[in-house]
């Protein structure tokens, strides 16, 4: 199921930015930018009633920007306004307790 959601994301991270690379749990050393980077953070898994069970997947989606010095951030404030409306629905998955910092020019 983490592999479904992922490719969900990356199918989103594609439908908005087609030209971007995306990275899956690791960079390269000479990585190309703009990009992304999705890993997962943690996931909770627990058992209902009847044999119904919660799970719950955090992931982080970093995004390097290719812009100069004086324009990362605001590159970066761009990019997180377009990922958090459109990250509603990916597929049959439902993405919740969306967040967005801005850390050391980078966006997770």
């Amino acid at each position: 199921m983490i592999n479904d959601v992922k490719q969900a994301i990356v199918n989103k991270l594609l439908e908005l930015y087609p030209t971007y690379t995306i990275y899956d749990e690791d960079i390269p050393q000479n990585f190309r930018t703009p990009s992304f980077l999705v890993t997962v953070i943690e996931q909770n898994y627990g058992k209902r009633l009847a044999n119904k069970y919660n799970s719950t997947v955090s992931f982080d989606v970093a995004y390097f920007s290719n812009k100069g010095k004086n324009k990362i951030k605001s590159d970066c404030q761009a990019v997180q306004v377009n990922l958090l409306r459109a990250f509603d629905l990916m597929g049959g998955f439902r993405a919740q307790s969306l967040q967005a910092t801005i850390v050391d020019n980078v966006l997770h």
